[in-house]
């Protein structure tokens, strides 16, 4: 043989492929050495074979399945190039499938686990007792999105939530849950149809999954926002001055100050004045903490007041442009919060 014989090893580096891989398409018939060995096995091969690997090489780096190299190599250029193009039309199928698979793991795995539906059972009569009670605090304006009642499933109970961005009410009742939580936002009419239903039902049983409320096959609910209460709640800061107020002291300064707004003074002694007249009532009760003074909106807080059960109120104080934490002393599951009115410091 005139041309010279190369060892595996060398070959291998002349090719850029390892000596095992030139053994496997040895067996495979795709590239035979030059010469063998018969004592010691020993492979050589000849560096015209060096065009063979390198095409092979290519192919390799292609994912080019070892049938369809075989005609490649083997074959007239006509059937080259037809079983080449075979496999690239192959693979863009392939490839088009793999990216659909992917996209959807993306969106599974951007989604998280599906949400398992929430469910809750709780005394119908309370339930429907805690809708009444928070739906004075929604919106009246039917085309609002807020002129509605959140019932709202979480680890702790279900809440019952109903606001207009000037005030909120939110009633809390405790219950066992199962699933993930859930929340469902009732259009007035349908939180109130709701309430006359739970009426005569001893223990509800809800279900909520994707928005949807469902009692005894009756779905309720609409598709909407709805402000995250519990994020707010959160995010009160600490009191400053608390009071413990007489309901009826204050409800009948409201009714005397006749004006859409009213100061609420707590120091020594809890009063309240029309800032537009000098008619001012006091107000039986205890104030612990420095002395504030608030304006209020005198519908707001008279609907916050009258939502609260027995005769006291409670007050949580921030500052006077901070929203006021009204509570009962005798309902700790009730919280309503009221904006004040933006006013001067002087008075």
């Amino acid at each position: 043989m005139d041309e010279p014989l190369l060892t595996i090893g060398a070959f291998a580096r002349a090719v850029g492929l390892t000596a095992s891989a030139l053994r496997h398409y040895d067996e495979c018939g795709l590239l035979v050495p030059a010469e063998v060995d018969s004592g010691t096995g020993y492979r050589y091969y000849t560096p015209e074979l060096a065009d063979r690997a390198r095409l092979i090489v290519g192919m390799r780096e292609a994912g080019v399945p070892i049938e369809t190299m075989r005609v490649v190599l083997d074959s007239p250029a006509g059937e080259a190039r037809a079983a080449l193009a075979g496999f690239l039309e192959d693979q863009s199928a392939r490839t088009a499938r793999a990216e659909e698979a992917v996209r959807g793991v993306l969106a599974a795995v951007d989604a998280g686990p599906a949400a398992r539906p929430a469910l809750v059972e709780l005394s119908g009569p309370v339930l429907a007792a805690a809708i009444r009670q928070v739906r004075h605090a929604a919106e009246s304006d039917p085309a609002s999105e807020l002129a509605s009642v959140l019932i709202d499933v979480g680890g702790a109970g279900v809440d019952v939530v109903a606001t207009n961005r000037y005030w909120m009410a939110v009633r809390e009742l405790p219950a066992v849950a199962e699933g993930d939580g859930g929340r469902a936002v009732l259009p007035l009419p349908d939180a109130a149809a709701l309430a006359d239903r739970l009426d005569a039902i001893a223990i509800a049983e809800l279900r909520i999954a994707d928005g949807t409320l469902t009692l005894a096959a009756q779905e309720l609910g609409r598709d909407t926002t709805y402000p995250a209460h519990r994020l707010v709640l959160a995010g009160l800061e600490p009191a400053v001055t608390r009071a413990v107020l007489s309901k009826a002291d204050l409800l009948a300064g409201l009714d005397a100050a006749a004006y859409a707004e009213v100061d609420l003074f707590l120091g020594d002694q809890a009063r309240l004045r029309s800032p537009h007249t000098a008619e001012q009532s006091d107000v039986r009760g205890v104030v612990t903490g420095p002395s504030t003074r608030l304006r209020l909106g005198t519908a707001l807080f008279g609907r916050a007041l009258a939502a609260c059960l027995g005769d006291e109120v409670q007050l949580a104080v921030t500052a006077p442009d901070r929203p006021v934490v009204v509570t009962s002393p005798y309902q700790p599951g009730f919280t309503a919060l009221v904006m004040p009115v933006r006013h001067d410091s002087q008075g």
